[in-house]
């Protein structure tokens, strides 16, 4: 008998290799310093937010609490901070969804002519680049083409006030050019659980037959019979509205009849349903963050006003502050000290527990 060598190999991680990174790039012929390969990477971290209900839960319930109950302006008496007819609080919330989205917020700083701040707006981070010392920044409103347009517009100087500035905040957790996400270590669990969700979305589509093989013992058909086979079959039993539907089968003889076969699932559901409370786990670690303050009881017993008090203390002293802060320094530097005021957030309770 002839020995024959089998050559195994691994399958590359497609998953992995496909989830772009924040890598910074200087191109030659470009004044911006690339964010990721493509210079899209806060397009991902967008897309994140909108596709992963965890991350986005998180993220909108900090806002919140960010936000306090109230928030002013002592510079803007009437509240308004922009042509745009914003309110401190409506630009608070926008450079808050910045902050926890992007890892960092912009300000556009408007002055009069006598050189006073007129008008704060602001700047959508994921449409800004900046040089390779935050020195410049560079707007545009579509960075995935080649030949992006983009405005140039000065960094922020108290000491040489330009008409038109950018006040720019990446946090104190890089030393690159750009900023790093609070969950910029959860991006894989992020991913997972996207992916789960699309996962159990083409079960259902598919009506849950991904794993079945019809075989019909009559013969080899052509392409375009099998084509037209397969189309008929997808027509009537493919997707979610068809789940349930008897399958009929005509045959000349019972060598001839059609087989139906269910492949083994390997417990696919189970599996992942243990991956999906594990991503969703290591994304509140991300966050250092209690799931109950996000209406999530992982134990599904309840949990009492003590305890939801004690979690927020916590993420407050831990999360919450250090980003209020960040954004107070901001005002200070801009328009003077003591000029944005922030009211806590204040815990209230009709009852003396909450279930889940």
């Amino acid at each position: 008998m002839e020995n024959k060598t089998v050559q195994l190999s691994a399958i590359d991680p497609i998953v992995v290799n496909n989830i772009p990174s924040p890598d910074e790039i200087k191109v030659r012929t470009k004044k911006p310093i690339y964010w990721g390969k493509t210079n899209t990477y806060p397009n991902y971290l967008w897309d994140l937010y909108n596709s992963v209900a965890t991350l986005q839960s998180i993220i909108n319930g900090t806002v919140d609490f960010a936000c306090g109950d109230d928030a002013q302006c002592t510079y803007f008496p009437s509240g308004v901070v922009n042509e745009s007819g914003d309110t401190i609080n409506t630009l608070l919330r926008k450079l808050l969804i910045d902050k926890l989205i992007f890892g960092g917020f912009a300000i556009e700083i408007i002055r009069s002519l006598d050189g006073r701040v007129k008008w704060l707006n602001h700047i959508d981070f994921m449409k800004l680049r900046s040089n390779d010392k935050n020195t410049e920044f560079y707007y545009s409103n579509d960075w995935n083409s080649w030949g992006a347009k983009y405005i140039e517009i000065p960094k922020f100087d108290p000491e040489h006030p330009a008409p038109r500035s950018i006040y720019y905040s990446k946090g104190n957790v890089t030393r690159s050019v750009y900023p790093i996400p609070l969950y910029g270590a959860a991006v894989i669990p992020c991913e997972i659980e996207k992916c789960i969700n699309e996962f159990h979305l083409n079960n259902i589509n598919n009506g849950f037959m991904s794993n079945v093989v019809i075989s019909f013992n009559n013969g080899q058909p052509n392409e375009e019979q099998q084509e037209e086979i397969e189309r008929q079959i997808n027509e009537k039993f493919g997707g979610f509205q068809n789940a349930g539907r008897i399958l009929i089968a005509y045959n000349d003889s019972e060598d001839n009849r059609v087989t139906v076969e269910r492949l083994d699932g390997d417990d696919f559901d189970k599996k992942y349903e243990t991956l999906s409370k594990r991503s969703r786990e290591q994304i509140f670690i991300a966050f250092r963050a209690n799931p109950c303050l996000f209406g999530l009881n992982p134990e599904n017993n309840g949990f009492s006003a003590v305890e939801f008090e004690a979690a927020f203390k916590l993420y407050n002293k831990t999360v919450i502050s250090p980003i209020q802060k960040e954004i107070e320094s901001a005002f200070n530097t801009i328009i003077g000290a003591n000029s944005l005021i922030i009211s806590p957030f204040i815990i209230k309770w009709e009852d003396d527990s909450i279930n889940n």
